[in-house]
Parts: structure tokens; sequence; C-alpha cells
């Protein structure tokens, strides 16, 4: 039997730095102390392009503006803009929430939308992108709406033409609803849009497990196509990902499976088709960090990224250290390979990967949430054969840019991100990073 306990986000990040980091203390202190000189040091060049909250005064932390961007960014090539969202807003907004608009020089920073939290309006975006279709972006909120457990709304590509109102309410929470409380965004085929919610479905008591939908966004339909069950999966955070053969989706969720430590699975929808890929592990039930060499352990809200039968992703805990992982797993469940370890003692590596991964040829790159030299997360870059990993920044905290949750994006040869805290007024802050040659 599988128990579903809502904690809120923030409480299970810190939970999980504090144990973590007090765990490698006990498990290696000597290790721990030659943390203090850098094995390497970065080898990228970064930038904050906007701190969240500072006025057109520098310093000043007196602008009602976004804060707390949990997700990652999305480039329009037809306009060159950058758009993303952040869960809250600073002093002086109304607090749920906001779309915004930038160029990937800095300049041109534009809330597009301020989310009002009221039954008409979304409230606390969430993970990932939002998802371009032709000229118009959709994303979701995790919870406001007519019933207040979430919604999906539209954009355009210019930052005009907000949707209201929302395209669709998500329903009153229970189970066998049609879904509630997304938490990331969609892969889309044509103008159907397919995501998860991580509440509902037909399965899980009172709140339900989960389930996986469509919508389509020329006839507002929501369909529910799979309900997730506890025990192959539940509450899934992700979004994903569709194989070139257009039928088949791969995604992960953090919790459920034979560990209860999240599952990475493949969902068929000409059969209607869902599969267990692969477990992960917590041996002797050893969370938070589920210490594990040869496996990995809660993928929060990360998606996976394909190159031909191969997928890639990452796990919050688990691996030898108990500080995450970066995974190979193929198509089909077989040949799982643990690729990068984090959070190797003394060494200055990242730790708690909670975000996705950005394919690039044969180089993948992500961030962690922890770790580097000031612990305030890292972005590393690492060959998809294994070879080569690199901790390309580790950023020091306020005013510089800390802790990343997210992914990064590829513009022009740079990487583009966003974090959680940090900047001139610790509201977290929009970063570019040029990676070494």
């Amino acid at each position: 039997m599988f128990v579903r306990i809502r904690f809120d986000g923030k409480f299970i990040l810190a939970a999980i730095a504090v144990l973590g980091t007090a765990l490698l203390l006990t498990m290696a202190p000597g290790a721990v102390a030659q943390n203090a000189v850098p094995d390497a040091m970065p080898t990228g060049t970064e930038t904050v392009l906007h701190s969240f909250g500072e006025g057109p005064t520098a310093g000043k932390c007196n602008v009602p503006d976004g804060a707390d961007p949990r997700g990652s960014l999305t480039f329009v090539t037809g306009t060159g803009l950058l758009f993303g969202r952040t869960a809250t807003t600073t002093s002086g907004g109304n607090g749920f929430g906001t779309v915004f608009q930038i160029m990937p020089s800095g300049t041109g920073y534009v809330v597009d939308h301020s989310f009002t939290g009221t039954k008409s309006d979304g409230s606390d975006p969430q993970h990932n992108s939002m998802t371009l279709v032709g000229t118009v972006l959709y994303g979701t909120t995790l919870t406001g709406g007519q019933h207040n457990n979430g919604s999906i709304f539209s954009i355009n590509d210019d930052g005009t033409g907000y949707s209201s109102p929302l395209l669709f309410n998500f329903p009153t929470s229970a189970a066998n609803n049609l879904g509630d409380m997304p938490f990331s965004n969609f892969v889309a085929i044509g103008s159907v849009l397919y995501g998860m919610a991580s509440q509902g479905g037909h399965h899980g008591g009172l709140t339900g497990d989960g389930d996986i939908f469509s919508f389509d966004t020329t006839t507002g339909t929501y369909t529910r196509l799979h309900s997730f069950a506890g025990g192959n999966g539940f509450d899934p955070h992700g979004q994903l990902i569709l194989d070139p053969n257009g039928t088949t989706f791969y995604g992960m969720t953090p919790v459920g499976g034979t560990a209860n430590v999240g599952v990475v699975f493949s969902f068929n929808m000409a059969k209607n088709k869902y599969k267990v890929l692969h477990d992960f592990a917590c041996p002797n039930n050893g969370s938070p960090m589920c210490v594990d060499s040869n496996n990995g352990a809660t993928p929060d809200h990360g998606t996976l990224v394909q190159n031909g039968t191969m997928l890639f992703g990452m796990t919050t805990a688990g691996g030898k250290y108990g500080a995450g992982t970066l995974f190979s797993i193929h198509t089909d469940g077989t040949h799982f390979k643990i690729v990068q370890q984090f959070g190797k003692p003394g060494t200055n590596d990242g730790i708690n990967p909670y975000g996705s991964l950005l394919l690039n040829g044969t180089v993948l790159y992500g961030t962690t949430r922890l770790g580097g030299s000031k612990g305030d997360g890292t972005v590393f870059q690492i060959n998809t054969d294994g070879t080569n990993y690199d901790r390309i920044w580790e950023f020091q905290g306020a005013p510089d840019a800390s802790k990343p949750i997210d992914n990064v994006i590829l513009v022009d040869n740079a990487l583009y991100g966003m974090t959680e805290v940090g900047g001139q007024c610790g509201n977290g802050t929009i970063f570019s990073l040029v990676p070494p040659p």
C-alpha cells in the first residue's frame, strides 16, 4: 500500500539538503573537510542577466517583480525572446507568480502577466519550460483556477494575449477525477498537448495517484489517458517526452515503484500500454539519501532526454554518495547504467540535481541545486559515454545566482537558466553561461 503525504516543496528541499549534508559529513569527515580547496576551477563564464526585485537603481530591492523561479526558460526564435515564469512575486506584488520576457542580452525585461490566484486565474507555476506551439506558449499552474487545483493557460510569443478566461481548470481533488495539480508542462503533437497531473486519476484514495492526459487546444477537450497506481509509480512532477515513433511517451515519477522512490516508464498511446522500465532503489530504507552504487532514487521533476535508443536522466538522491546520479537506460528498459555519481567527498562536486538534462550533440549539460565550493549549486557538462565530466560553473550566492532547480537551454552557444534564490535581492536570477570550448 502506498500512502501519499504532501509537504511544501521548500520543506522537502531543505530537509534533503540538511540530512544529506549531515550524512555526508558522518560518512567521510576527513574527505569533506578538503572541500575548502576546489579540485579544479570552473571553466565557464557566467553573467547574471536579471536579479528579481532589483529596481533601476543598483542594489535597490523595491520593485514589484517575479520571485522564486522554479522552472526553465523557453527561447522563441521568431521574436528572439526568452520567456519564463516565477512561482511567487516580490514584496508589493500579489504573490501568485508571473510570466515574463527578456532578451538574451539581458535587456528588455518585462512582466507580461501577474497571476492573481483567483478562480478566474492560475497561481504558483512550477517546473520545466512553457511549451511553444506555433506562435503560442502554453503552460500550467500548480494551484489557482476555479477549484484551486491548477490550470492550463496560454500567452502569445510576443507577450500579449494572455488567456482569460483560462483554457482549462483542473477539477476538485479526489480519486477518479480527470487529474489535478500539474507540476510541469507539455509535449505537443500538432495542436494537442500531452502532460501529467500529480493527483487524481482512478487510483490512490482521497487525492489520487495522478494521471497522463491530453488537451486539444483547438477544441478545449481534456482526456485522461492513464491513471497511475502507486506500485507502478505515482505523483508525477516532471514532463513527458515523445519518441520519434510518434506514439510512445517516456517519463519518470519521484515516488512509487518497488522501493517507493520512483520509476522510469513508457506509455504507448496507440496501444494504451503503460510499462515500468526501471524501479529506482533505496537499500535498507535509507531515505533521504538511498545510498546505492548501482542505482538512483527520487528523480523529482526531472525530464528524460533521448538519443537514439538511449534515454538519459537524473535522480536527486541515490548513487554511491547518496547525492544523486546521472543515468542511462535503453528505451526497452534494458541496460540501466549509472553514468555519473554526484557528490564525491573532497571534490566540490555538485550535489542533488533536481532538474533535467540538455543534450547538444554528444554532450549533456545540467545543474545541481547544491555543491560547489560555496554550496550554492553547479552547472556541469559530460559526454554521453560518461567521459569528460566537468563542473563548468559553481554559483557563489548573492549577489551571484544561487541554487538552480531546473535545466539550462542553449541559445547561440550560451547556456541560459534561472536560480531559485541569489541575486542582488535574494529572490532568484536569470543567468547566462558561456561553456568552455
